[in-house]
This record gives structure tokens, C-alpha cells and sequence, in this order.
């Protein structure tokens, strides 16, 4: 499950904000999540990559990334399974 590769407290929700689709020879899927606390205030953003493929290193399925409202990393995760 995508919540156990991320910093999250147990009340946060996840809320999708959208899916970009590129149609390049990877065919690459990037989906976007808000993270919402309890008081129902935004405290970041989660984007999860579908399908990643590097050429200078091993292929992944997923990278999975979590910044905070400043814009600060808070994962940064590359996986196989979710």
C-alpha cells in the first residue's frame, strides 16, 4: 500500500488531485495526491510515477516522492511493488 512508503500521521487522508498522462515511448503515468491532517488543512503533496524506466541505472516500477508545503523532500522512495 502506498501510505506505508510515506511520513504520514494515522488521521492524514489522502486526496487525489489528478493523473498526467505522457505519451512518450515510456509511456509514463504521474499521479498526484494533497495530504490532508485532521483539521482538514493541506500539510503537502504526494506524486507517485508509474512505470519508470532510467537509463543510467536499474528499472523501476514506482518512484514514490512526498514534499511538504515548502517544497521540502520528505521521501523519496523507488520501489518495485506498492
Amino acid at each position: 500500500m502506498l501510505r506505508d512508503y510515506l511520513k504520514l500521521d494515522a488521521e492524514d487522508k489522502l486526496v487525489e488531485k489528478g493523473v498526467l498522462r505522457s505519451h512518450n515511448r515510456g509511456q509514463e503515468d504521474v499521479t498526484e495526491w494533497t495530504i490532508i491532517n485532521k483539521q482538514g488543512e493541506e500539510k503537502g503533496v504526494v506524486a507517485l510515477f508509474d512505470k519508470l524506466s532510467n537509463r543510467r541505472s536499474y528499472r523501476v516500477s514506482y518512484r514514490i516522492t512526498q514534499t511538504d508545503l515548502q517544497g521540502k523532500v520528505v521521501v523519496d522512495q523507488l520501489t518495485d511493488v506498492l
